[in-house]
């Protein structure tokens, strides 16, 4: 792939997002100051169609991108579309978890990608999937991690972030095996985060985002994330094992699984917005929201490294999946069942 489709892509998400800036004023596609979120202005919401729109540009000028991406994409687009009119009218959870379903149902139908083992987990050989019970880990593991990115979205640059940290680790990880095509599509998609990431982070005299993911763009980067994490770990040119996915995606899956545990817990319901993520448990340490997503982004390449390191030393699989459940456990014993105080967030 030729730097010039890297370029482009950087180029085109910028201008589509600076672009879109008025267009998003003038149909309501905002998010207003108010509540639990501290921005002073109505800031756009359209991160996610600007990541797009610099994704579809490449696939439309550029010859070099498999089928399975073009497929993605198209896939992706349904999300995104989604999303969209979820911040615009802000739909049922229980319709949203429909239509990321079926957005895991067309990626297992049109391409054949699909759980079909998890890996020697238990030390006795590869834990095999299949028939319906393929069809229903695919489908389960992609709502996951939809609705982690998107549950990590509560700050500056925090979401995409995350997702760019866990390209990189995921890049690495190709080069080293050769696997020029899904090292080819991070890149592109990585330079559309860049993009995204110089608007929408907190830097020099800028005290606020010049636009926001909404939720349109941090399902759709939790989707693309989703198809790139199993294409990378099932079939024949699997490149890493589920375990090691497990940590490249460590501090959002920590997070947001923590939370579907704890919130009922204390009686509320697990896709209620709150003050209880780790980020807002920074701030009321007394991190700044700059300080906060720097620290976590710390965390989250660490954690990664533990990941891409096992996979470079080829560690067993079930003794990462040990250490991650450790991870958790160690993570849930220091989360307090009392809801965390409110704190000014984002």
């Amino acid at each position: 792939m030729h730097s010039a489709h890297l370029i482009l892509t950087f180029l085109v998400t910028a201008s589509s997002l600076l672009l879109l800036h008025p267009v998003a004023s003038r149909i309501g596609l905002l998010d207003h100051p108010g509540g639990r979120k501290h921005h002073q202005n109505p800031t756009p919401m359209v991160g996610g169609l600007g990541i797009y729109l610099g994704l579809l540009c490449i696939a439309l000028v550029s010859a070099s991108l498999p089928d399975r991406y073009i497929i993605l994409l198209a896939v992706a687009g349904i999300v995104l579309l989604s999303g969209v009119i979820d911040d615009l009218r802000e739909l049922r959870v229980s319709l949203r978890f429909a239509i990321h379903g079926i957005a895991g149902g067309l990626m297992i139908s049109l391409t054949d990608l699909r759980l079909e083992t998890l890996g020697d987990l238990a030390f006795t050989g590869p834990i095999l999937l299949t028939g319906w019970l393929a069809i229903t880990f695919t489908i389960f593991a992609v709502l996951g991690v939809i609705n982690a990115i998107n549950m990590s979205d509560g700050m500056d640059g925090l979401s995409a972030g995350m997702v760019a940290i866990s390209l990189i680790f995921l890049s690495i990880a190709a080069l080293s095996s050769g696997h020029e095509s899904v090292l080819h599509f991070n890149l592109l998609l990585l330079m559309a985060l860049l993009a995204f990431l110089l608007l929408n982070f907190r830097v020099g005299a800028r005290h606020g985002a010049l636009v926001y993911l909404g939720d349109s763009g941090s399902t759709l980067l939790g989707f693309l994330v989703a198809w790139l994490m199993i294409d990378a770990s099932q079939g024949s040119n699997a490149f890493i094992a589920p375990s090691y996915a497990l940590w490249f995606l460590a501090v959002p899956l920590l997070d947001t699984v923590s939370l579907l545990i704890l919130r009922p817990l204390r009686g509320q319901s697990p896709f209620q917005a709150s003050h209880d993520h780790l980020h807002h448990r920074l701030l009321a340490k007394g991190y700044s929201r700059t300080q906060t997503v720097l620290i976590l982004y710390a965390v989250a390449a660490f954690l990664a490294g533990i990941g891409l390191a096992a996979h470079l030393a080829d560690v067993r699989e079930g003794f990462m999946f040990l250490a991650f459940l450790a991870l958790f456990a160690a993570y849930l014993r220091f989360d307090p069942i009392p809801a965390a105080r409110s704190v000014t967030a984002d």
